[in-house]
């Protein structure tokens, strides 16, 4: 009879208590915030490391790399006597072509090209600024400048810039990225798109 009752009696279940449960609940949800704070902040930390830690590197496809050398911007100096400021201070890449002052045809296009390609890039196009080194005691004429705004003259002071940039004679374009290091150097004529391009790839980091 004892454990006929014994058998047919309800066996107790065993409940966590109400603490328990509210703190695994609690620890769930931290752990769920947590992978949502992880999740947005991961694109933030990718970027910032290709940015800073590790940029990554741009294969040129019209543009000839360069062994990195500091501009000396000590022989570099502007219409009214004051020197061009460093890309460290002003955070831009710089676009120079050297010429002389009189600036024929081949010029002129090369200077037109330099100002679609910078236009091109957009809201970028105020990480460029474009120098034009006179190379000669020429002034420009007004109306080749009127059609450049945003050109900057200036002289070479120490023939060891223009040796820096292919020489005298040179119609190079070159690249100086915001270390102030000439990286790239382009011919005086190359293809537009693909310049753009390239340019748009490099600013960028």
């Amino acid at each position: 009879m004892t454990s006929e009752k014994q058998a047919g009696q309800d066996v107790p279940v065993s409940r966590a208590p109400a603490s328990v449960l509210k703190a695994s609940s609690q620890t769930r949800g931290r752990w769920t915030l947590l992978a949502i704070v992880a999740i947005g902040l991961l694109p933030l930390l990718v970027a910032l490391y290709f940015r800073y830690v590790s940029p990554p590197q741009v294969k040129a496809t019209v543009g000839l790399p360069l062994d990195p050398v500091p501009l000396p911007f000590e022989f570099l100096q502007r219409p009214d006597g004051t020197r061009l400021e460093h890309p460290e201070v002003s955070g831009k890449w710089l676009v120079i072509f050297a010429a002389p002052g009189a600036c024929d045809a081949r010029c002129q296009h090369t200077l037109y090209l330099t100002r679609q390609a910078r236009t091109a890039q957009g809201r970028n196009m105020e990480r460029i600024d474009r120098l034009w080194v006179i190379t000669d005691a020429t002034t420009p004429a007004p109306g080749l400048m009127a059609s450049h705004p945003d050109l900057v003259l200036v002289r070479a002071t120490d023939a060891k810039l223009m040796d820096i940039l292919g020489g005298s004679e040179s119609r190079h374009i070159h690249l100086v990225d915001r270390r102030g290091l000439v990286v790239f150097r382009y011919p005086e004529n190359p293809d537009p798109t693909a310049f753009i391009r390239e340019l748009g790839k490099l600013v960028r980091l």
